[in-house]
């Protein structure tokens, strides 16, 4: 066991720490517990398969400057390993969030005393715009400062390679080998900013990139300005960067009745006005609905890094009902289909992506429009890569989603992408209000035609380090002690895809799983179409708990209830 005190002294006393710094870990000396201590200096924050994410403070296992400069380190090392020095550098963006900019700031030093060339957004930028700028500069890899929809004590840094997409294997593997490798923080070498800018080796990244990226989002627009204009919108970007490109998006396409949330469009790492940014959550609408009048129909609202959507929608003059993420991407699917088919522009080698937790409503309607499906891991990262793997074959990739409230259509970006999940779905919102209807009602109208779905998630908490040992043995029980039986309904299949493996409960009989990279993930298959699925957050400590039920819309909540305390779940 390390030496926490050992290690909170060098903090406390090596110039290579600046003074809030050095003067911080003294004082947790002086007053935090051997607890305490041992949470922030005996373990590492760990460097994922997507990067880091963390609360912020001092220590090893924390975000903050230096565990940022080491992440980077890390990276630097795999480039020139590569000898990918030689393209066009790094891209670096971050959002609203406090110390995002010191932590990009802190990265480029690093970077740039490597001789890679960086790319640095000078203002709060959303992430699927940093994926952009990373494809259109044909640079090696990207770097994103943001927590995306974590509350406001949590940072995080986010890794994307020169495909366009959060880094997968081999490359994560390698990376995080990299990153493991680096000792002692004291000697990760580093450029001053100020020097870095004069010679070059740091570059602005100005606004004028949003226009570029606008006019790529034009063409996945599939509402009519005259439409647009009768629809009255409420945004709200919570405090982040969507600010930034959406209200302008929105007037582009000729949404005139748009009012903005004004406290909620400053950007604010402490999110004031919300109790969590996150566009998942019924109280982060409480604000634009008090703002609304009569006259708007339609709530979007962007997490701090505008790549989620959230909604809400007038059911009718008084009620609002927020859409979940699997509802809100299938009457998008279904909006952009349809319009594709009507124009006669709907491919016959369309291709449609979604995560394994997200809805089957989704695989319904994409394979009564004709077209393939897809199931990839949880993690945008996978949707992208299938995507391309998908259209070097032959195929038309058309629409990705993940029941988290992320979506994407085209290749502008390689990442879910709210600010086009925003106009879109407002021009779906136009286009059926012109017919006399609204997305309530379409909704219910996809239920009639592919079968009622409830679909839920229910998260279950912990924290500290016993925490993720707890998390840990919760997966592993399931794993060695699978039920035969869920609230009265038979398992009828046990999918493992850490082991890749299949199983029938009562047989011996071992299948092939279904050959997706291996994931700390538990599938149980049930009768009556019914599905559970557990795993590890791969962002918070907490294991997920997926429900994916379709039939008699009354018999749904009650099995769904059951279901959940069958698993020892609160509800």
């Amino acid at each position: 066991m390390p030496n926490v005190r050992e290690i909170a002294q060098y903090w406390a006393e090596t110039n290579c720490f600046d003074e809030p710094t050095r003067e911080e870990a003294k004082l947790l000396l002086e007053t935090a517990t051997e607890e305490e201590l041992m949470d922030r200096f005996g373990t590492t924050l760990e460097f994922g398969t997507g990067g880091l994410r963390g609360v912020m403070g001092v220590g090893l296992n924390r975000m903050n400057r230096y565990t940022v400069m080491q992440a980077t380190e890390g990276l630097a090392r795999y480039i020139e390993k590569r000898q990918e020095i030689d393209a066009s550098g790094v891209v670096i963006g971050f959002d609203s969030r406090n110390n995002s900019e010191v932590f990009a700031r802190a990265a480029a030093e690093v970077l740039a005393k490597h001789g890679i060339q960086v790319y640095l957004f000078r203002d709060i930028v959303p992430t699927p715009m940093v994926s952009y700028a990373l494809l259109q500069k044909k640079a090696v890899a990207a770097i994103i400062l943001t927590a995306s929809h974590n509350p406001p004590e949590y940072n995080g840094y986010k890794v994307y390679w020169k495909h366009g997409g959060q880094i997968i294997p081999p490359d994560d593997e390698m990376i995080i080998d990299e990153v493991r490798s680096v000792d002692d923080i004291a000697e990760i070498p580093q450029m001053d900013f100020e020097e870095a800018l004069q010679q070059g080796r740091i570059e602005w990244i100005e606004d004028d990139i949003d226009l570029e990226y606008l006019e790529n989002l034009l063409p996945l627009s599939f509402g009519k300005p005259s439409q647009n204009e009768q629809l009255g919108v409420i945004y709200t970007p919570l405090h982040g960067t969507g600010g930034r490109l959406v209200p302008r998006l929105l007037k582009e396409r000729g949404f005139t009745n748009v009012h903005c949330v004004a406290s909620q469009m400053i950007p604010d790492g402490n999110f004031s006005t919300v109790l969590s940014p996150n566009p998942e959550d019924a109280a982060a609408y409480e604000l634009p609905m008090a703002e609304a009048q009569e006259e708007h129909q339609l709530i979007l609202a962007n997490d701090p890094d505008a790549d989620r959507l959230g909604v809400m929608v007038r059911n009718n003059k008084e009620e609002w009902v927020r859409l979940n993420g699997n509802q809100i991407g299938a009457l998008l699917l279904d909006f952009v289909l349809g319009v594709l088919q009507e124009s006669g522009k709907l491919p016959e080698n369309g291709l449609y992506i979604g995560s394994i937790v997200t809805s089957p409503l989704g695989k319904r309607i994409a394979e009564h429009y004709g077209l393939a499906v897809k199931e990839v891991l949880t993690g945008f990262k996978w949707i992208w890569s299938v995507a391309l793997q998908a259209e070097s074959e032959g195929q038309k990739f058309l629409f990705g989603m993940e029941e988290s409230h992320g979506y994407l259509m085209g290749n502008h970006t390689g990442d879910k992408d709210g600010v086009w999940a925003a106009m879109a779905f407002a021009e779906m919102v136009a286009s059926l209000k012109a017919q006399g209807s609204g997305p309530i009602q379409r909704l219910e109208e996809l239920y009639q035609q592919y079968g009622f779905h409830l679909d839920s998630l229910h998260n279950r908490n912990f924290r500290g380090l016993e925490g993720k040992q707890q998390m840990e043995v919760t997966l592993s029980q399931l794993r060695e002690n699978p039920p035969e039986r869920l609230a009265g309904l038979e398992v009828e299949r046990i999918i493992d895809l850490l082991t890749d493996q299949v199983c029938i409960p009562g047989s011996p009989e071992i299948q092939v799983g279904p050959g997706l990279p291996r994931s700390n993930v538990i599938i149980l298959e049930l009768e009556q179409s019914a599905r559970v699925i557990v795993r590890p957050s791969g962002t918070e400590p907490k294991v997920k708990y997926y429900f994916n039920l379709s039939g008699e819309r009354e018999e749904l909540q009650e099995r769904l209830a059951q279901l959940k305390a069958s698993l020892g779940l609160s509800t």
